[in-house]
């Protein structure tokens, strides 16, 4: 099979390959992102003991563990009919924040903004070293940041990369007044700089640079995210699926997915794909994530990140189809992270009253969700009356995101492959701005060896050339 390979692509979470196939004039027939990792975390789930899960299954990721820790434990809790305590879930919520507010900071300003914020730097040069030579402040402010987020991990989950204290009806870690007055402390000086960030950086340059490529990967579809009461939310409220004009398809519980939506395998791939039920891949993909968030909910539900969500629809519409403004819509979801741990450290509730709440294990099935940073997330299981799994299925946003990633990558090869010619800078560049634009996160997209290939082969799979790292 021919191929081009760019070897490595940096700056994503994990080891990608993209396939581009041509037609018999040479035109882009189609793209397919291969997932080149396998893991399989879903199959040794069974036969552990259910209670396990939520710690097994944030070694999934190590850059995005509190999710999985979180929709873990959500999914027991459903199967028992479990509720948690008032104060365990605005615990829980508060350590979902921080992950979201140091895991967008990272990628806005170090995996993906470096190539709007840095435009003029070559390709290989383009990371924190730079960013802090052209714009300090900001980036010592990025870092500052970044380690408050992991704070409020460390903090509530005993352990910042692979918290442990969510448990079935609860958590096992309080939160004391001295230290949530210490954690407001920091919050609010990182919500400032979050907030400041809007004109040092995402107008002045991120906003500039999308504008300059509004066309580049951009593709319709349908979007899924979680909200409550109309507004963005991470840990609470349903999944809402709307369609490519806006209007809502569905609003359903985490235990209800297989009735709106459908998993299927990819041949070529260790990692699935996700489509609205009865509606097939090519009207029915599906999209998360930031911009699925902004489309879904109705408002932002605090009061800077509202704004900002008001100027994103004034601009582009509602719902926003742009691959790039996912950066914009990222940034949106950043100040609302910052937003909402401020109110959460400011309730007097969330150092008062039961962490946790009894219960007895019996058999019992049930899903849980979380919104992710790359999007909603949901763990399945079913198990026994002695508590061990018998079955698990853990649906990934990179999951969710594999058919319109693929839609997005042939629109970025299109630009750079026509019959005869080949752009071979402009195929690295566009490709490694739709793929960073998404996020992806393969360590999470296993049912899923290597750094990101592309290969290039024509109508009859046979390979024309191969392309290395730049």
């Amino acid at each position: 099979m021919s191929q081009i390979e760019i070897d490595p692509l940096t700056r994503i979470e994990g080891h990608l390959k993209v396939l581009v196939q041509l037609d018999q004039q040479g035109k882009v027939a189609r793209t397919m992102a291969d997932f080149a990792e396998f893991r399989g975390f879903e199959k040794f789930l069974e036969g552990r003991l259910v209670h396990r899960a939520p710690i097994i299954t944030t070694r999934i990721c190590g850059v995005c563990p509190v999710p999985h820790h979180l929709a873990s434990v959500k999914a027991i809790e459903d199967g028992l009919g479990l509720q948690p305590t008032e104060t365990a879930d605005k615990l829980r919520e508060l350590m979902l924040m921080g992950e979201i507010l140091g895991d967008h900071t990272l990628h806005i300003f170090i995996l993906s903004g470096v190539d709007y914020l840095l435009p003029d730097t070559p390709p290989k040069q383009r990371d924190v070293v730079q960013l802090y030579r052209k714009y300090p402040e900001v980036a010592k402010e990025v870092v500052y940041t970044r380690a408050v987020g992991q704070k409020i991990i460390e903090t509530l989950g005993v352990q910042a990369v692979h918290p442990m204290t969510a448990v079935p009806g609860g958590i096992t870690k309080r939160l004391e007044e001295d230290t949530r007055k210490k954690l407001l402390e920091y919050v609010l000086e990182a919500k400032k700089k979050v907030v400041g960030w809007y004109d040092a950086a995402i107008a002045p340059a991120v906003a500039k640079f999308i504008d300059e490529h509004l066309d580049l990967g951009q593709v319709g579809s349908a979007y899924m995210a979680m909200s409550h009461d109309g507004a963005i939310n991470f840990y609470r409220g349903d999944v809402g699926l709307i369609d490519r004009a806006g209007k809502t398809i569905a609003e359903f519980k985490a235990r209800n997915y297989s009735d709106h939506i459908v998993e299927e395998p990819i041949p070529y791939s260790y990692g699935k794909s996700v489509t609205v039920k009865g509606l097939g891949k090519d009207k029915g993909f599906v999209r998360t994530g930031p911009l699925a968030r902004v489309n879904v909910a109705k408002k932002a539900g605090t009061e800077v990140a509202d704004r900002l969500l008001k100027d994103l629809r004034g601009k582009f519409g509602s719902p926003v189809h742009g691959t790039l403004q996912y950066n914009l819509a990222r940034y949106i979801c950043l100040v609302y992270a910052a937003e909402r741990l401020e109110q959460l450290l400011t309730d007097p509730g969330i150092t008062k009253g039961d962490v946790q709440a009894e219960f007895k294990m019996k058999a019992g099935e049930g899903a849980g969700s979380v919104e992710a940073a790359r999007g909603t997330l949901i763990h399945h299981y079913r198990w026994d009356d002695e508590g061990y799994i018998t079955y698990a299925n853990i649906i990934t946003p990179t999951v969710v995101n594999a058919n319109g990633f693929e839609a997005s990558l042939a629109s970025a090869a299109s630009r750079n492959i026509s019959p005869g010619k080949l752009n071979e800078e402009g195929l690295w560049h566009e490709v490694g701005l739709v793929i960073r634009a998404y996020d992806p996160c393969i360590s999470c997209a296993t049912h899923l060896e290597r750094a990101l290939t592309i290969q290039l082969c024509d109508s009859d799979g046979n390979s024309l050339r191969a392309l290395r790292g730049r």
